[in-house]
């Protein structure tokens, strides 16, 4: 009966060749940032990938997706050429025919329907020179995209953006070694950022004291020096109890909230019956624990908070992130070594005065993300240009197929066939990063470059390349796209201030790379908010301009859940990433199919009472779907919730979990909710079908 797993970690155990023959590269698949060897054999081909020990972040750590990357790269799934449905079969087609094609039916949409009528869902576009075209052709086309903002960051991007006035992350990761304590809350980083989570352990080395809030007793929790165990969804409740024994102690930062913070007052009065009693009620967290956990947050300076995707990818993930941001900035954790917010989210700004205001189309209308599927079935959507699978990882994932089915047409930009690319009227061949030079972010709030480490595979193209020729097919200027990726960035860090100094040569010079923000004339700069915060007022806005004041909202009255009984839907759907299934993509790995199988997991006492054993299926439903699943038994995850990775599909021959949760938004904050979701559950032998 296992309590957690334990394969998120990966150290190649081959010795790595001392030969020419090795490239120095960057991964690219979670932001973490960490610097890969990749053994390039006699054919040009990937042989073997390392974690590289000269990078001073990972220090030669990786996960196993990196490793997974040498299969996915020649597997036979990949896709090598263009391709046209025709009578229900795909067939090769050049790479005129596709452009010319999808130009002409990008433009007929487009003036009969709108800009709005195509829009385009976009996830691993490739590195930083696809995702700067992006960004050019969204606005000389009227491109309404939607990235991975609702499915993994839109909330947070939201509450932070408001507060401080930028979304990033505050903080670099390694300034935990100056941190006294170190607060996890919803984030199991030893699978989600497995390469560096030994920052947590050289944080422990240092004296900072770990503390895990989640809802599972997972591998971070488990190395943790404390794990306080939260009922599922309560996570705001916590914060604020937290908050309200802050200030009625009196452990905030006083003078930093007098000169740096508006809208203390308010906060105060909004938390100011939220006991610690109160709070246990309803979190499961026992009120001294509240209370210990309060004053150690006040006495305990300079700290750190890192918040997962336990507290974002929910449907009140707004307040509970509006909470804890907020703790930390009245405590006075911001802008100083040993202070301040871990996030993946690493931002830089946006380009400034690149498109001629006579070049810039608006979309005619853009749908919020959770009205997407049904401006598909309603026409309102007529074209859609995919990179990524939101077949597999859109909420209502089976309801998103059946709209995709019908749509007047589909482009998907992809390296595999997979479960949305199966259903388009055209596929186009993508590059993999490791086939195409850029810039890539880390969440120690540095920018490494990561040169090309092998030739693109068949006909593939970067999505920066399939742009600039849309462009021209369309008529549209063409002067803003480049034609390697160095140009590229030289173009994009010149029209954004905040990081005009930093050049291809400044990047390649030092293992590690280069800390942002760092402007032309200025310095490189670890964290940020250390003179000021981006605000008009210049203070943290705790009201974020718009006079909203925090509060509690119950999961079970939240989106997706509020219309719901509680004795029809009597337990909690989440889906928790693993290391080596953290993206789509990973299914098409037999190591990834090694690593883990479908599954999900179940405390034994809720097994006991659907009558299921280790092992036997569970039906779960939800209104939107159903899936059935082997039961994991596991005292790792509480009663009446059960867990599961939520990219089992195509390849596994089974829907993923994203068919049972709805289509709606954590409000006003943006998220899918994939967490928390109320659904009913059977032994497969004896469900109601």
């Amino acid at each position: 009966m296992a309590f957690v797993r334990v394969q998120g970690l990966h150290r190649n155990r081959t010795v790595m060749p001392d030969s020419d023959k090795v490239k120095t590269s960057i991964c690219c698949l979670c932001n973490g940032g960490c610097g890969l060897k990749v053994h390039i054999g006699p054919e040009g081909t990937i042989k073997a990938i390392y974690g590289d020990p000269d990078n001073p972040y990972n220090k030669g750590k990786i996960c196993p997706k990196p490793i997974e990357i040498i299969e996915n790269l020649r597997g036979p799934e990949r896709v090598r050429y263009p391709l046209k449905k025709v009578n229900g079969e795909f067939v090769r087609i050049s790479w005129e025919e596709a452009i010319d094609t999808i130009a002409k039916k990008y433009k007929g949409f487009s003036d009969n329907f709108g800009t709005g009528s195509v829009i385009g869902i976009t996830s691993k576009i490739g590195g930083s020179f696809s995702k700067f075209a992006l960004k050019i052709f969204g606005e000389i086309a009227g491109f309404a995209n939607y990235g991975t903002g609702p499915i993994c960051f839109s909330s947070e991007e939201k509450v932070r953006k408001e507060m401080f006035g930028k979304a990033a992350a505050s903080a670099p990761l390694h300034d935990v070694i100056y941190s006294k304590l170190v607060l996890n809350v919803g984030n199991n980083c030893a699978q989600t950022k497995a390469g560096q989570f030994h920052w947590l352990q050289e944080g422990q080395k240092h004296g900072a004291k770990i503390i895990t809030i989640d809802t599972r007793y997972t591998e971070t929790a488990q190395l943790s020096d404390q794990f306080i165990q939260v009922n599922p969804g309560t996570d705001a409740a916590l914060g604020m109890a937290l908050l309200h024994l802050v200030i009625k102690h009196k452990h905030y930062d006083e003078a930093f909230v007098r000169d740096q913070v508006n809208g203390f007052a308010e906060l105060a009065q909004a938390v100011e019956d939220f006991t610690a009693e109160k709070a246990a009620a309803i979190t499961g967290v026992p009120q001294k624990v509240i209370e210990e956990l309060a004053y150690e947050l006040g006495t305990q300076k300079p700290a750190i908070m890192w918040p997962g995707r336990g507290i974002v990818m929910v449907n009140n993930g707004e307040q509970a992130l509006m909470a804890f941001e907020s703790l930390f900035a009245i405590l006075g954790n911001v802008g100083k070594p040993g202070a301040g917010v871990v996030s993946h989210i690493n931002g830089y700004g946006q380009p400034a005065d690149l498109i001629k205001p006579e070049h810039v189309v608006k979309p005619s209308f853009k749908l919020p993300a959770d009205k997407v599927i049904a401006g598909m079935e309603t026409g309102q959507i007529k074209m859609i240009y995919i990179a990524g699978n939101p077949c597999a990882n859109w909420p209502e994932s089976a309801r998103m197929k059946k709209a995709l089915e019908k749509l007047d047409f589909v482009v998907s930009h992809t390296l595999t066939l997979d479960d949305s690319a199966c259903l388009a009227h055209i596929v186009i061949p993508a590059t993999h990063w490791l086939e195409e030079a850029g810039m890539q972010p880390g969440i120690h709030r540095v920018m490494q470059w990561r040169d090309k480490a092998v030739e693109p595979y068949g006909e593939s193209k970067p999505a920066a390349e399939v742009f600039k020729l849309l462009a021209a097919k369309m008529g549209l200027p063409t002067e803003y796209f480049t034609d390697t990726p160095e140009e590229a960035w030289d173009m994009e860090r010149r029209h954004i201030a905040g990081i005009s100094a930093i050049t291809v040569e400044k990047m390649q010079e030092k293992p590690g790379g280069v800390h942002y923000p760092y402007p032309e004339g200025g310095e490189e700069s670890h964290r940020l908010y250390s003179k000021g915060f981006n605000t008009p007022s210049k203070k943290v806005e705790l009201l974020r301009g718009k006079g909203s004041v925090l509060h509690y909202k119950d999961p079970l009255k939240s989106p997706g859940n509020e219309a719901l009984s509680i004795e029809d839907y009597p337990y909690f759907i989440s889906s928790v990433k693993v290391a080596a299934h953290y993206h789509t993509q990973c299914q098409y790995s037999r190591l990834a199919r090694e690593f883990e199988k479908p599954y999900v997991e179940v405390h034994p006492q809720t097994a006991l009472k659907l009558g299921v054993k280790d092992g036997e299926a569970i039906r779960i439903e939800t209104p939107s779907g159903a899936i059935s699943l082997p039961a994991k038994l596991t005292y790792s995850v509480p009663q009446n919730h059960f867990f599961t990775q939520p990219y089992f599909s195509k390849r596994y021959n089974s829907d993923s979990i994203n068919t049972l949760l709805p289509s709606v938004l954590d409000q006003p904050g943006g998220n899918f909710p994939h967490k928390n979701v109320l659904c009913r559950a059977y032994s497969e032998g004896g469900c109601k079908k």
